[in-house]
């Protein structure tokens, strides 16, 4: 890029600047430096011209360390944001893995109750007492596996035995 030469009177002072950046914004730069100056000097008519130019160069100067102590302050709280979002994220694909796990644990349980000839029949779920003292009623059905009058506990022990044996 092309350096750009602009020549500017500040208070009565004038220099040459070399810049890349646009001829208006080195411009409105020292227009913003200059109106400061003035400022100080209409403030305190005593004030000289170089004291008024370093007490505006020491307010800059502190502007700029307050505003990059400030930048570097939302980059932290962003790495950190980032950091707990990317968290959340993992939990919640690990949570996902395990809802998917207990799925196809439960398919597995209702086939073999299915193949072993007990039935499934949906049953509303009960009423619910919250800590605050109100009932709640669950949505959705849940299964109760019916008992049969002639299985024991024995029957049932040994139902897993063969299956054990059959491996």
């Amino acid at each position: 890029m092309a350096k750009n030469k602009v020549r500017l009177d500040i208070c009565g002072c004038e220099c040459t600047l070399s810049s890349d950046d646009s001829e208006s914004y080195i411009r409105s730069i020292g227009d913003e430096v200059h109106k400061a100056i003035n400022e100080l000097m209409q403030n305190n008519e005593r004030i000289s011209v170089t004291m008024a130019a370093i007490i505006t160069a020491l307010n800059y100067c502190d502007s700029y360390h307050k505003a990059t102590a400030s930048a570097d302050n939302l980059r932290a709280q962003i790495k950190n944001y980032l950091e707990d979002s990317s968290h959340a994220r993992m939990d919640a694909e690990e949570s996902h893995r395990e809802l998917e796990r207990i799925k196809k644990e439960n398919q597995t349980l209702r086939a073999r109750l299915a193949a072993v000839g007990d039935t499934v029949e949906p049953v509303e779920s009960p009423a619910v007492t919250v800590s605050s003292g109100t009932t709640s009623q669950q949505t959705g059905n849940f299964s109760r596996v019916e008992s049969s009058a002639d299985a024991d506990q024995e029957s049932f022990i040994k139902f897993f035995e063969r299956k054990s044996d059959e491996k």
